[in-house]
């Protein structure tokens, strides 16, 4: 992600570049910070900007929409879960722990997803006859299948304006395995804009470069002079 600033020393564009990494780290969300160390300055004769190895970055920056996540149909999936009270620890004394940049600790747990479509059935022996009777048949938990409803709206005199008492909330639809998404930051762009600022710029346009642009630059060399 590169700000272009038409006669822009290469030294002044290093000063911005770094401030603007440095503002950035600074306000992207961390788990373990390696997406954050990842972030590295990026700059030139007419244009300062951020570079990244990771896509997370990319999408902690501009968001993702809701998603079934299907491709865990039939995985075993590891999964950090939050802590504060210490109970999975109790439970599971020899699960791994960690803690996050953020100070919040985490344990290690795993989950299986079932196959598309498979079922949950339940039997039970009849004492008189000794056959098997099916006492319950429900889908297993398999992406996409039908799940809790654990957050609805409060009844009233507690509901949201607007809002109709009990429905369910938007962000719990009601399916297993549905990633919520990722609400947009927009710490890449504010912080170019904050370094531009901060070392005596005019805030210009964003762009978001890709791997050729470079040869772009040999070719266009002008723009950025």
């Amino acid at each position: 992600m590169i700000m272009i600033e038409k006669g822009l020393p290469p030294g002044a564009a290093r000063a911005a570049a770094r401030e603007a990494v440095r503002q950035a780290r600074r306000r992207m969300p961390k788990m373990s910070g390696a997406s954050a160390r990842g972030l590295q300055p990026l700059y030139g004769k007419g244009y300062f900007g951020i570079q990244w190895s990771s896509q997370v970055v990319w999408y902690q920056d501009h968001g993702t929409q809701p998603f079934t996540m299907r491709s865990l149909a039939g995985k075993t999936i590891p999964m950090w879960i939050d802590d504060p009270t210490g109970q999975e620890r109790r439970d599971n004394p020899k699960a791994k722990t960690r803690v996050t940049e953020s100070g919040k600790v985490q344990v290690l747990i795993f989950r299986r997803a079932a196959q598309i479509g498979a079922r949950k059935r339940v039997y039970r022996r009849d004492p008189k006859t000794g056959l098997r009777v099916l006492v319950s048949d429900k889908p297993a938990s398999y992406p996409g299948a039908p799940g809790r409803i654990a957050w609805r709206e409060a009844s009233r005199p507690w509901t949201r304006p607007g809002k109709r008492p009990g429905a369910i909330h938007p962000g719990n639809v009601g399916v297993r395995w549905r990633h919520p998404g990722l609400k947009p930051r927009s710490f890449l762009n504010t912080s170019m804009t904050f370094a531009a600022q901060r070392t005596g710029l005019l805030a210009e346009r964003v762009y978001v470069a890709d791997k050729g642009w470079r040869n772009y630059v040999r070719l266009h060399g002008e723009e950025f002079r």
